[in-house]
């Protein structure tokens, strides 16, 4: 994949603090990456379930009210085999996230805050495997 991140993918983003999911989305969307978004679990599973089309990663906030990102993940894996996931979250530390033992394989994840190169840097790595 080239230095500049232009992919035909399709990204699912699930943050309750609006703020930060609209800053992603819009970054996202500068890359042509088509977002579809969410502030909560059941928005998210609703979304999956409506899209047609193939979803390839899934970009999810750990801590969120209702159903964290960690119990999210598996259902939209469910219903969206094949689709990537990729956790975010200030609560937990990249090393608490490398200890994990229950982490399923073929996961990511990105410590919050992060810089948007940051995870153009990293969406690049996952779309490339």
């Amino acid at each position: 994949m080239s230095r500049n991140l232009r992919v035909s993918k399709t990204v699912l983003v699930v943050d309750d603090l609006d703020i930060l999911r609209v800053m992603i989305r819009d970054f996202l969307e500068s890359l042509g990456i088509e977002v579809l978004e969410a502030s909560n679990a059941a928005g998210a599973i609703h979304t999956a379930r409506s899209h047609r089309g193939k979803i390839d990663l899934l970009l999810a906030d750990v801590e969120m009210p209702g159903m964290s990102g960690w119990d999210l993940a598996p259902k939209i894996a469910g219903l969206k085999p094949g689709i990537r996931i990729l956790y975010m979250s200030a609560g937990i530390s990249m090393q608490e996230w490398k200890d994990r033992k229950d982490k399923p394989v073929g996961t990511y994840f990105i410590q919050k805050p992060f810089r948007l190169e940051e995870l153009k840097a990293l969406l690049m790595a996952i779309f490339s495997e």
